[in-house]
């Protein structure tokens, strides 16, 4: 069975070092988004978990748009081979 973009989202995260998630929600907070889209409010994303977090990404920015934004904080925090495994698998849907 194929991962999804959920899939990916998920174990892209739970790849991070509890230090690395912290300075990951900090960032995803901060990061400039596209035009027409929202960033995630600070206190939703210090209460999420991984599966949590990953719903909350596609829900917000979804699909394609949500790896995006996950690669980009993933190279802001020197997190550069996750952010290139989960766009390696987004290039197979």
């Amino acid at each position: 069975m194929e991962k999804t973009i959920t899939d990916s989202l998920v174990s892209t995260l739970e790849n991070l070092r509890e230090n690395e998630l912290k300075k990951f929600k900090l960032k995803l907070h901060e990061f400039p988004v596209k035009k027409g889209y929202d960033n995630i409010p600070r206190g939703t994303l210090e209460k999420a978990d991984v599966v949590d977090l990953s719903l909350l990404l596609l829900n917000f920015y979804t699909g394609d748009y949500a790896a995006q934004v996950t690669a980009e904080v993933l190279r802001t925090i020197n997190c550069r081979d996750e952010a290139e495994r989960l766009l390696g698998h987004c290039r197979k849907w």
